[in-house]
């Protein structure tokens, strides 16, 4: 009975919702790409390359665009591990399928996840036929985990968070909450508390282990390869790394105005001030443009950095990145980073990959998706996190003013960053036990 109603009000709320979700998709682009796998029909060549099955097959769920670097990661090691097993990768929205389309390996399927009807996720499972199911973070959809557990097929939840209020709403929910999470197999959660929470909803103490944040082992120098050389995008505007750089990165609406306002205080103390502002969707890219311009900052986008570039505007005070998947190079020529979402709006962004490019990070009050990794950053001096504006504001001016406190902040981040490596390793060390039981 749970099943059918559980399908009925997501039919509900599917149809409800769904102009806002065809509005979002049309805006971030390149959504006709594949659309129809959203709904569990695939193309003749698809189902002729995966319907003959000669080998194991793992199906990876990573929603988004921080769940796909985690994936990524996370392939590399279970590979090493299981080194004939064939990958399937799955992800949500158009962002994340985009830089994993460039950066999976060859031989790895890529498919948007099916929407969560019955009829759509069995027709996924008879595409796919894993051998068993790894979601990453928060991937919990009721019929995607129902229709795995009916087919046998174990579920692995890594690097699993759960906030406060999340274990609040899946306690509302009460009996559908703990028929899904008891079908899970193993979670290996980011810390204690993620750990207790999912006990909390329903998954048996037993299958839940405290294995750590795999995104502190993607911020590690060896994860990835290097895409972009952000000094040499910045000598093509006449900006040397000598200058002090603020980057801020992932923001969100409001950050900006913030951020524009900050610069034209501070470049009174600091003339050469340069500020690379990262926006979290490239596609408000035109709206944070208008900010910019109604603020008269001299700016240049990402996309007009070339070698048939003119510049009519130099000096520039501002780089607006409108790019995806090079945020991580950009803090590496930073002399203080601004991580988003934190000071205007809720959860934040990580800040791991901030702290690993060596150069001292400041974020807001705002850190609830990341409330374990901010606590351990600030307990340790390893970040400074303001609650407002101005403490944003009077936080900038001391790192770009004292040397020194920049480098005991990087040394302090090192320190953490290096306790905290290898959730990787040891989650596929628990797979692979639960695999043999």
């Amino acid at each position: 009975m749970i099943q059918p109603l559980y399908t009925l009000l997501y039919t509900l709320s599917f149809i409800l919702l769904s102009p806002l979700f065809l509005y979002k998709m049309w805006k971030r682009g390149k959504y006709r790409e594949n659309f129809w796998q959203r709904f569990g029909f695939y193309s003749k060549d698809l189902w002729q390359r995966l319907s003959v099955k000669r080998e194991h097959r793992c199906w990876i769920q990573a929603v988004s665009v921080g769940e796909v670097n985690v994936a990524l990661l996370f392939i590399n090691v279970l590979r090493r591990k299981f080194p004939d097993l064939r990958v399937v990768v799955t992800t949500t929205t158009s962002t994340g399928y985009t830089l994993a389309y460039e950066r999976l390996p060859q031989d790895v399927e890529l498919l948007y996840f099916p929407q969560d009807f019955p009829w759509c996720v069995r027709r996924a499972y008879r595409l796919i036929q894993p051998d068993f199911v790894v979601l990453i973070e928060s991937e919990l959809w009721p019929n995607h985990i129902w229709t795995g557990a009916f087919r046998g097929v174990p579920l692995f939840l890594v690097n699993g968070r759960m906030s406060p209020r999340s274990e609040r709403g899946y306690k509302r929910l009460g009996w559908l909450s703990q028929r899904v999470f008891n079908q899970l197999s193993l979670v290996c959660a980011q810390s204690h508390e993620d750990a207790a929470n999912f006990i909390a909803v329903g998954v048996p103490p037993d299958r839940v282990h405290m294995t750590g944040n795999m995104k502190y082992d993607i911020s590690m120098p060896h994860a990835d390869a290097q895409s972009v050389d952000p000094v040499q995008l910045l000598e093509q505007i006449d900006v040397s790394p000598a200058q002090p750089i603020l980057v801020a990165g992932s923001t969100h609406p409001g950050e900006e105005e913030i951020l524009f306002d900050l610069l034209a205080d501070l470049r009174a103390r600091f003339p050469r001030l340069f500020l690379v502002l990262v926006p979290r969707h490239v596609e408000r890219t035109r709206e944070v443009v208008d900010l910019a311009k109604r603020k008269q900052v001299k700016f240049i986008l990402r996309s007009e950095i070339n070698s048939r570039l003119e510049l009519t505007a130099k000096p520039y005070d501002c780089l607006i990145v409108n790019s995806t998947g090079e945020l991580k190079w950009f803090y590496k020529i930073a002399t203080a980073i601004f991580v988003g979402k934190s000071l205007v709006g809720e959860g934040g962004q990580n800040i791991v990959e901030a702290a690993a490019s060596g150069h001292p990070v400041v974020f807001g009050p705002n850190m609830q998706n990341f409330r374990a990794i901010a606590r351990e950053f600030v307990a340790q001096g390893a970040c400074i996190q303001v609650p407002d504006a101005d403490g944003l504001r009077r936080a900038v001016q001391e790192l770009l003013e004292d040397a020194n406190r920049r480098r005991s902040i990087v040394d302090a981040a090192h320190r953490v960053i290096e306790s905290n490596v290898g959730a990787a390793t040891r989650s596929i060390e628990l797979i692979a036990q639960a695999l043999k039981s």
